[in-house]
């Protein structure tokens, strides 16, 4: 770990594309700017870890229960070396009104 002191409005670089400025220190409290492209996340500790967290929570979904809630909505998984399937064209039309067929579009 690189341990540095700075005074206020010293810069501290991290590559060449990040740069961390001190801004102020109060009661015991650094703020900091950091600047740093949007390609590059900045976090707080506590929300990266949480973020962490949800990505872990995310990746244990099981096979099961994905198949289960994709075949509630008509989805299913391709199997290798299957065509893929184009859905059929579904006729909408102003269920409210009961309007003519002019009225229907196809997607």
């Amino acid at each position: 770990m690189l341990v540095l002191s700075r005074k206020i409005g010293e810069v501290i670089t991290v590559g060449t594309q990040v740069k961390i400025t001190i801004l102020s220190f109060d009661r015991g409290v650094v703020r900091l700017g950091i600047e740093a492209p949007k390609s590059i996340p900045v976090h707080r500790k506590e929300v990266h870890d949480k973020i962490i967290e949800m990505n872990r929570n995310a990746a244990k979904t099981e096979l099961a229960a994905l198949k289960l809630a994709m075949s509630k909505t008509g989805m299913s998984f391709m199997k290798k070396n299957e065509p893929e399937i184009i859905a059929p064209s579904v006729k909408l039309g102003n269920v409210l009104n009961k309007k003519s067929k002019k009225d229907t579009k196809t997607i």
